[in-house]
């Protein structure tokens, strides 16, 4: 009697520990785990994965199409640090600070290389004016080569951006994604357009962001503003700025939401 008790005792802790040791190769590598379940006799099929439960959906802007796909954007941050283009980054030396961030967004052709120190080494997203393409287009093997996996967003007037064969800025794109396919670069639409005007006329008291030649990047309300404008977020972490009074800001209101 003692020895059946105690073989059915060493089947319980055979099984207790074999649950464990599936437990623990689940977290710590999920790829692999659906062959174990083959070799118990188990189909990969009825296998999710923890961490889908973590991953927060991607929420789609419909305001920003894809060049290539023509699907809209996918994107969703929790905060961001905006860097913008400016000699005044220089020798501010937060570079680690700005890494850290879950989005780091930067402006038209602002560089990193040289500069890590001061501005961070990753990008996920550039916006970009229609009126930086080509400032982009000088040096396409940085900006748009295989390797790079950051997001491009194109703004700019319906004439520059028309898919009719007339708009000359979409068209230099389409050559871009032509000859880098993996280059993820969105437009607006002209709703989107039409909805940042009066988001930049309530922030600048100025009419249209594209009509009046303002500098963005300049004073920090402007540079809200731009960033409003594009709907890249609803509020703002950190916003490295390149105002000659004060090299960054940070809001308390800025725990960003993706558009």
């Amino acid at each position: 009697m003692a020895c059946i008790l105690k073989r059915k005792s060493v089947i319980a802790v055979s099984f207790i520990a074999a649950f464990l040791f599936l437990l623990v190769v689940r977290l710590v590598n999920e790829v692999n785990f659906p062959l174990l379940l083959n070799c118990f006799g188990q189909p990969g099929a009825k296998w999710i994965p923890f961490s889908y439960t973590y991953r927060r959906p991607l929420r789609t802007h419909y305001g920003y199409i894809n060049v290539r796909t023509q699907e809209p954007l996918q994107l969703d941050c929790k905060l961001c640090a905006i860097v913008s283009n400016s000699g005044q980054m220089v020798g501010q030396k937060v570079g680690n600070e700005i890494d850290q961030s879950s989005c780091i967004w930067r402006m038209n052709n602002a560089p990193t290389k040289g500069y890590e120190e001061d501005v961070g080494r990753m990008t996920m997203i550039r916006v970009v004016s229609h009126t930086s393409v080509p400032l982009l287009l000088k040096n396409p093997d940085y900006f748009f080569k295989e390797a790079n996996a950051t997001i491009y967003v194109i703004w700019g007037p319906f004439r520059n951006m028309r898919k009719d064969g007339n708009g000359i800025v979409y068209n230099m794109l389409k050559k871009t994604v032509d000859i880098y396919p993996n280059a993820q670069i969105y437009v607006t639409t002209e709703k989107r357009m039409s909805y940042c005007d009066g988001v930049f006329k309530k922030e600048t008291g100025k009419d249209s962001l594209i009509l009046s030649g303002a500098s963005l990047s300049t004073a920090t309300r402007p540079k809200k503003a731009s960033m409003l404008e594009m709907s890249i977020t609803d509020g703002f972490g950190k916003i490295w700025l390149d105002d000659k009074r004060s090299t960054k800001t940070t809001s308390r209101a800025a725990i960003s939401t993706m558009i």
